[in-house]
């Protein structure tokens, strides 16, 4: 079965939207997707971006936005007090977890974005990420161990160094083969791409 990559970062509005999504798109369109959370601000840093609500005219707009694509998905969703925030502890959870059940991590992963994005749970305070653990019978105490190792510290930061160097400059951001995807609006074109790739290699 063929692979697209997902490249987010847990405090992106449309990463979440996307996050949600996923399940019903691997299954529609017959690929198995490969969950990567990375640091953004890295990418930030890079290219100049900040944030988008901060941004002048912009931030705005993309209030807006994230309201409305959110309202059209029928996903709960709104915008946390401490938007956004650097989520390493999550994301070095996320990959001490994929070590031990890539399924597990996934559905801590969505956890983790519904808290914030949906149930208004300060991400950045570290206990809320110990406590998701809990909904999925993770012993919070060997979380918390992990997310202060150098194993996944480093893992974190090879994902993220791995991310740039492909290009992803955003959150979300889908890669299929060598083709790069970004924005939650764009699967119904990348579900296209594949389509189109796949009766290419067919003829």
């Amino acid at each position: 079965m063929s692979e697209v990559s997902f490249y987010f970062d847990f405090s992106s509005p449309y990463g979440y939207l996307a996050a949600e999504r996923m399940e019903e798109f691997e299954s529609r369109v017959g690929v198995t997707v490969i969950w990567r959370p990375f640091m953004i601000g890295a990418a930030f840093k890079q290219t100049g971006q900040s944030p988008l609500l901060s941004q002048p005219i912009r931030g705005k707009y993309f209030r807006h936005d994230m309201e409305r694509c959110a309202r059209l998905q029928g996903t709960p969703f709104n915008i946390p007090q401490n938007f956004p925030y650097s989520a390493l502890v999550p994301t070095r959870a996320f990959y001490w977890l994929e070590s031990r059940s890539p399924s597990l991590a996934r559905r801590f992963a969505k956890d983790i974005y519904r808290g914030y994005f949906a149930d208004g749970l300060d991400m950045a305070n570290p206990e809320n990420v110990f406590a998701a653990a809990t909904r999925h019978s993770i012993n919070p105490g060997e979380m918390r161990q992990a997310v202060e190792s150098p194993r996944w510290k480093q893992r974190t930061r090879e994902i993220t160094d791995e991310a740039i160097a492909m290009g992803a400059f955003g959150s979300p951001f889908f890669f299929y083969e060598d083709e790069p995807f970004f924005g939650n609006d764009r699967l119904d074109q990348l579900e296209q791409w594949i389509s189109l790739r796949r009766s290419t290699s067919d003829g």
